[in-house]
């Protein structure tokens, strides 16, 4: 009978065991461990991708804003200049008016040929605030109204939009000698006449100072006029030259009584048309 082997010892076995599996398991070990992180390179390459896109997507973002804040001035400019123009024509159309509330004389025949304003009337702010200082436009009138307006067409009218009596604009406002009914006395308020307004940008900080010369054209509101229709742009000669946001022309006429359709009848010619755009330089 032969003899029984022993059994081989189960430590053995199972470290052996652990030995294989280790093997087995370590490429996979190293491949996990070469993949935990990020080398230098790669970092350098994420940032620089980064870069560019930031530096790509940047211009058309502040371009798009640049035109948003452009157009949303040009539009307040627009609507300034009708307000004044819807003003006027009312007081015409009321009938009973003096010469004194009316614009000033600007270029007597042609409104389009007023030179540009070379003051700021500081004294004056059209706001729709009520504890405003100085004192509001238009201005109040004494009775009888004096024979001539309190106004110079060659100054521009500080306006404030929002209320809190710092003007963001200016105009200049004017009109025409206008028409008066042959049998009325020469000095009686104009049946017809043709008004115009032109819209700034203004600083208070400026004060009664305005860049010499004003333009009289209306401004191109292209992305690239920017700083021509804001703040102004240097000419040739190192001078600041400003353009007006909004200019707006427009005929006017009394039609109360029989005597107005003389002034209608000698008046037929269109409105003068507004000035085409400034080119962008």
């Amino acid at each position: 009978m032969s003899a029984r082997r022993p059994s081989p010892p189960v430590v053995p076995l199972f470290t052996k065991w652990l030995l294989v599996a280790s093997k087995i398991s370590q490429p996979y070990r190293v491949a996990s461990s070469s993949e935990a992180g990020l080398s230098l390179i790669e970092c350098l390459v994420a940032i620089l991708v980064i870069a560019v896109t930031v530096l790509t997507i940047t211009p058309p973002i502040l371009l798009a804003t640049a035109s948003r804040i452009q157009s949303r001035r040009a539009d307040q400019a627009n609507q300034i200049a009708q307000a004044e123009v819807d003003r006027i024509r009312g007081i015409v159309e009321r009938g009973t008016y003096a010469v004194a509330e009316l614009p000033p004389v600007g270029d007597a025949t042609n409104v389009a040929s007023t030179t540009a304003a070379t003051s700021v009337n500081t004294a004056l702010l059209l706001s729709p605030g009520s504890t405003c200082n100085p004192g509001k436009y238009p201005p109040v009138l004494t009775s009888p109204p004096p024979a001539t307006s309190p106004l110079n067409s060659n100054q521009l009218i500080p306006v404030d939009i929002d209320g809190d009596c710092q003007a963001e604009f200016a105009m200049q406002v004017f009109r025409t000698q206008g028409c008066v009914p042959s049998n009325k006395p020469a000095d009686t308020a104009p049946y017809s006449f043709s008004v115009g307004v032109r819209v700034y940008a203004y600083n208070p900080q400026d004060g009664t100072t305005v860049p010499n010369p004003l333009k009289t054209t209306r401004a191109n509101l292209g992305v690239t006029a920017a700083r021509q229709d804001i703040r102004g742009d240097l000419d040739g000669t190192n001078q600041v030259v400003k353009y007006p946001l909004q200019v707006v022309y427009s005929k006017t006429s009394r039609n109360t009584d029989a005597d107005s359709f003389q002034c209608v009848a000698r008046d037929q010619s269109p409105p003068t048309p507004a000035p085409s755009p400034s080119p962008s330089p």
